[in-house]
C-alpha cells in the first residue's frame, strides 16, 4: 500500500520528481565520468605500457632504481654483457636497447613538441621485442638515418627523405627514411620516439659508447620468464639486475599507477564529491519544501489512521525511487562527461592518452550506492519533521513550513559560528583549516535564516521604490519564509565559497610563487624553462648554454639540471648548476655558510630541509646517482628561497661523470652592467635558432610564462567547478516553482485584483535574483575567509614558502553577477508558468 502511494504521489507531480531527479543526476554523472575516465586512463596507458613490453620475456637493466615515477631511465650497463646474455641457455635472442632525450626539429626551426616525453634510442631488428611497425621507408642503415612515429610525421609535415635535425639534446642533422607506428597507434600516447641506427645511437643518445640502456631479452619458445631470469642473473654482475619481462611490466604500469593516475583520479574525485555535496543541500531543501506543504496530506492520512513510521516510510519510499532512477541514469550519463572531459583537458592543452572509454562493474557498484544514500540521507530530516504532524492539523488549512527560527537552532549556530572563526584565525595548518572549514559553513547554514531577517531587510528595503509592486511583492515574499529563503541559497552559498576559496588559493599562489620567482632570479635572460616540452621533461642543449655564456656582454651563466638521486638512501630531486657564480644569478637568501664552488664534493640545502633532517654546516649525506656510484657530499651552505631551484644544489661536477644524458631544464643569463637586455636576448635567440629554438625571455616574461601554465590549470577547475553552480541554480529553480505552486491561490487573488502577468513574472524574478544574489554573497564572505585561512595554513610563515592573500577582484565580481543572471534565468520559467494560470481556477485551489 505504501509503495503503490509513494509512487502515486511521485507521479501525480512529474514536475516536482524531475527536479529532484535532475540534481541527484548531475552530481552523481559527474562521479560516473570522473571514474570512467580514470578507469578509461588507466587501462589505456597501462596497456600501451603492456603492448611495449609484451614480447620480451626478460629485461637486463642497472640495479640501481634512485626514484620511481614514471619514465625515468637508469643508469646504463656495460654493452659487452649483451653477448655474456646470449650465451645462457634459454635465450633465443638478445637486443641493446639505447633510449634518451630525442626531439624533432620541424622544417620551421621550431622543435615539435607534445603532451608525452620525447624519446630517441636504436631501431630493434627483432619486431617480437620491439612495438613498433614500419609503416613507410626501411630501417636506418648509417648514424644519420632515422625513423620516426608516425604522429610526430604528421604534426612536423615529414616523409621519408626528408632532411631534419634531432635534438639529442645536441643539434644532429639526420635524414628520415622511416615512419614507424606504435602497433596500430600514430605514437606512443603523446610521446614521440626517433630511432637512429645502433651506432647512431651509442653516437648521439648514449653518452658513453660502451654503454647501454638495458637488454631486452627473447626466450626459447616454452621458457618460464623467472626461470630464464634467474639463469642470466648469475652470468652478470652484481650491479646488474634480470627482471622478468611480466614483472618489469608491472613495475611501470604500478609506478603510473601510483603517480600521475591516483592523482589525477583524486583531483577528478574531489570535484565530484564537491557537485555530490551542493546536490545533497539542494535536494534536502527540496523536499524540506514539499514537506511543509504536503502536512494537510500527511495529517488526513494521520487522521485516517496512518502511523509516524509509515509516513517516514512512504517519504524515504520516494527518495529511494528518485535516487535509484536519477543515479542509473547518472550513471549511464556519466560515459557522455567522460568523453566530455577528455575534450576538455584536451582544449586546454592537456591531451590524455586514452583510446575509447572504460566501464567497470566497481562504477556502478560506486556510483549507484553513493547516489541512492546521497538522496535518502537528504532527505531523512525532512521526512522526519513532515511525519511529526498531529492528525488535529487536518482540522486546519493547507500547512506551510514553520517560519520562526528555533532558539536552540540559533545557538548552536552562533557557537559553531564562534568556534570556526577562532579556529582559522588562530591557525593551527592544515588540520585547523580542516575543522575550521565544516564548522564555520555549518554555523552558517544554521544561523542563515535569522541572518535573511537581519540583513536581507535592509538590503531589501529600496526594492518596493525602485520596481513598484513587483518589487515590493519579492521583498515580502522573501522575508516572510526565511528558512525557505535560506535553504533555497544554501546550494548557491557552498558552491560559490567553493568557487572563491578556489579562486583566491589560484591568485596568491600565482602571485607569491611570480614574487618568489623575481626574488630568486638575479639573472636578466632565461633560456627555456617553461616551453612546452617542459611538460614532457624536455630541455635544451648544455651546448646552447655555453655558447650564450660566451657572448660578451654576458657576465655570468648556468645552466639548470635536475638530478634524480638517493640521499641516505631517499628519493630526492637534486639540481645541478654551475656554482663557481651562483651568487650573481640566484639571490637564495643564504642563511649559512655558502651556495657558490660547491665542487665535486659540496651539497648546499634549504634550511627547512636541514631542519627536518638535523643537519647543519659541515654534515655529511651520501648520495647514489643513477649509475650506482655513492659519493659523500657535506653540507656547506644553508639558503631560505627554494622556488625554482628546490631543496638540494650540487654542482654539475659531481653530477657529470654519472648521468647518460646531458640536458639542461633551463639556463640563467647575468648580463654586463649597463647592457641593453633587448639586444642581447636577440642575439641568444640567434644561437637559439639552432637548437630548436626555446624561449628566450626576461625575468619578467619568464615569471608570467610560468604564471600561465598555472592560469591554464585554474581554468579547468573553474569550468569543473561550474556544475556544483549548475545545480546550485536548479535547486533555486526548483524552490521557487514549488513556492509558486504553493501560492496559487494568492496569485490568483492578485491577478484578480489588478495586478498584470508581467507584474507577476517580474515579482517572482525578482526574488529568485535576490535568492542567488544572497546566496552568492554569503558564499563570498564565506569563501574569502577560508581562503585566507587555507593561505595560512599552506604558506604561512613557519613553512618556508610564505605566500601572500591575494583576492581576484575581477574574477570574483564576474562570479557574483553570473550567480545573480542565473537566479535570473532560473526563475525565468517559472514566473512565465506562474503568470499563465487561470485567475478563477487559481482562486478555487485550496
Amino acid at each position: 500500500m505504501l509503495i503503490r502511494l509513494s509512487l502515486a504521489n511521485l507521479w501525480a507531480r512529474k514536475r516536482r520528481l524531475v527536479g529532484l531527479a535532475l540534481a541527484v543526476l548531475l552530481g552523481t554523472a559527474f562521479l560516473s565520468g570522473a571514474l570512467v575516465l580514470a578507469d578509461t586512463m588507466s587501462s589505456s596507458i597501462g596497456g600501451l605500457i603492456r603492448d611495449s613490453g609484451a614480447g620480451t620475456d626478460v629485461v637486463v637493466r642497472n640495479a640501481t632504481s634512485v626514484t620511481d615515477r614514471p619514465g625515468t631511465q637508469r643508469g646504463g650497463i656495460d654493452a659487452a654483457l649483451v653477448d655474456r646474455v646470449r650465451a645462457v641457455p634459454g635465450v633465443a635472442g638478445a637486443q641493446p636497447v639505447i633510449q634518451g632525450y630525442g626531439q624533432v626539429v620541424g622544417k620551421d626551426g621550431t622543435a615539435l613538441t607534445g603532451n608525452g616525453p620525447r624519446t630517441a634510442g636504436n631501431w630493434i631488428p627483432d619486431p617480437a621485442l620491439t612495438p613498433y611497425r614500419l609503416a613507410d621507408g626501411r630501417a636506418p642503415a648509417t648514424p644519420d638515418e632515422v625513423v620516426i612515429d608516425r604522429a610526430t610525421a604528421k604534426q612536423g609535415h615529414l616523409k621519408p627523405g626528408d632532411r631534419v635535425t634531432v635534438l639529442t639534446p645536441g643539434p644532429v642533422p639526420v635524414t628520415i627514411v622511416g615512419i614507424a607506428t606504435f602497433g596500430d597507434l600514430d605514437a606512443f600516447g603523446g610521446g614521440s620516439y626517433t630511432a637512429f641506427s645502433l651506432d647512431g645511437a651509442r653516437q648521439h643518445v648514449q653518452r658513453d659508447p660502451g654503454k647501454i640502456g638495458t637488454i631486452a631479452v627473447r626466450a626459447v619458445a616454452g621458457t618460464d620468464q623467472r626461470e630464464l631470469a634467474g639463469r642470466i642473473q648469475r652470468a652478470l654482475p652484481a650491479d646488474t639486475q634480470a627482471l622478468p619481462g611480466k614483472a618489469a611490466t608491472s613495475e611501470a604500469v604500478s609506478a603510473v599507477e601510483d603517480g600521475f593516475l591516483k592523482i589525477f583520479r583524486t583531483f577528478l574525485t574531489v570535484f565530484a564529491a564537491i557537485a555530490l555535496v551542493v546536490a545533497a543541500f539542494s535536494i534536502n531543501h527540496t523536499f524540506s519544501v514539499v514537506a511543509a506543504q504536503r502536512t494537510r496530506e500527511v495529517a488526513l492520512l494521520r487522521a485516517l489512521g496512518a502511523s509516524r513510521s509509515q509516513m517516514l516510510r512512504q517519504a524515504l519510499i520516494e527518495a529511494l525511487v528518485i535516487g535509484v532512477i536519477a543515479s542509473t541514469a547518472g550513471l549511464a550519463a556519466g560515459l557522455g562527461l567522460a568523453a566530455g572531459l577528455k575534450e576538455l583537458f584536451s582544449g586546454f592543452g592537456f591531451t590524455l592518452p586514452a583510446r575509447g572509454l572504460t566501464f567497470k562493474a566497481s562504477t556502478a557498484l560506486t556510483v549507484l550506492p553513493v547516489g541512492i544514500l546521497v538522496t535518502a540521507f537528504a532527505a531523512l530530516v525532512p521526512a522526519v519533521r513532515g511525519s511529526r504532524v498531529a492528525p488535529v492539523t487536518a482540522l486546519r488549512g493547507a500547512g506551510a513550513e514553520r517560519t520562526e527560527l528555533p532558539r536552540r537552532r540559533l545557538v548552536v549556530g552562533l557557537v559553531l559560528l564562534a568556534a570556526g572563526l577562532a579556529v582559522g584565525i588562530a591557525g593551527g595548518g592544515m588540520v585547523g583549516l580542516a575543522v575550521a572549514a565544516p564548522v564555520l559553513s555549518a554555523g552558517v547554514l544554521l544561523i542563515a535564516p535569522a541572518g535573511i531577517r537581519a540583513v536581507g531587510g535592509p538590503l531589501t528595503a529600496p526594492l518596493p521604490r525602485l520596481r513598484g509592486a513587483p518589487g515590493a511583492l519579492a521583498r515580502g515574499n522573501l522575508l516572510r519564509s526565511p528558512r525557505r529563503t535560506a535553504g533555497a541559497a544554501t546550494a548557491m552559498l557552498l558552491g560559490i565559497a567553493i568557487v572563491t576559496l578556489f579562486a583566491v588559493f589560484a591568485a596568491s599562489l600565482k602571485e607569491g610563487s611570480g614574487d618568489q620567482t623575481r626574488k630568486v632570479i638575479a639573472g636578466q635572460l632565461v633560456i627555456g624553462g617553461s616551453s612546452p616540452g617542459t611538460w614532457a621533461g624536455g630541455g635544451h642543449s648544455p651546448e646552447l648554454t655555453r655558447r650564450a655564456a660566451e657572448l660578451p656582454d654576458v657576465e655570468a651563466a648556468t645552466g639548470i639540471r635536475n638530478a634524480g638521486a638517493l640521499v641516505d638512501g631517499h628519493s630526492r630531486q637534486l639540481l645541478a648548476v654551475d656554482s663557481a657564480r651562483l651568487d650573481r644569478l640566484f639571490d637564495l637568501d643564504v642563511t649559512e655558510g655558502r651556495v657558490t664552488g660547491l665542487g665535486p664534493n659540496g651539497m648546499a640545502v634549504s634550511a627547512a630541509t636541514a631542519k627536518d633532517r638535523g643537519w647543519r654546516l659541515g654534515s655529511t649525506a651520501e648520495v647514489t646517482f643513477p649509475d650506482g656510484a655513492r659519493t659523500s657530499f657535506t653540507v656547506i651552505g644553508l639558503y631560505d628561497r627554494t622556488a625554482v631551484v628546490g631543496d638540494y644544489l650540487i654542482d654539475r661536477t659531481a653530477w657529470e661523470p654519472h648521468a647518460d644524458a646531458a640536458l639542461d631544464s633551463a639556463a640563467v643569463l647575468r648580463l654586463a652592467p649597463g647592457v641593453s637586455t633587448g639586444t642581447v636576448r636577440a642575439e641568444v635567440q640567434r644561437l637559439a635558432k639552432d637548437y630548436g629554438a626555446p624561449p628566450v625571455r626576461d625575468r619578467e616574461g619568464f615569471v608570467e610564462a610560468n604564471a600561465a601554465m598555472l592560469q591554464t590549470l585554474v581554468a579547468v577547475v573553474y569550468v569543473l567547478l561550474a556544475l556544483a553552480l549548475v545545480i546550485a541554480l536548479g535547486g533555486i529553480a526548483n524552490t521557487l516553482s514549488l513556492a509558486a505552486y504553493e501560492r496559487t491561490r494568492e496569485l490568483g487573488l492578485l491577478r484578480a485584483i489588478g495586478a498584470a502577468r508581467a507584474q507577476i513574472r517580474s515579482a517572482l524574478r525578482w526574488e529568485s535574483t535576490l535568492v542567488a544574489v544572497i546566496g552568492a554573497g554569503a558564499g563570498l564572505a564565506v569563501g574569502l575567509f577560508l581562503g585566507w585561512v587555507a593561505i595560512r595554513a599552506i604558506g604561512g610563515a613557519n613553512t618556508g614558502a610564505t605566500l601572500p592573500f591575494a583576492v581576484p577582484t575581477v574574477q570574483l565580481a564576474v562570479l557574483v553577477t553570473v550567480g545573480a543572471l542565473g537566479g535570473l534565468a532560473a526563475g525565468a520559467r517559472p514566473a512565465a508558468k506562474a503568470a499563465r494560470l487561470p485567475i478563477l481556477r487559481s482562486i478555487a485551489t485550496e
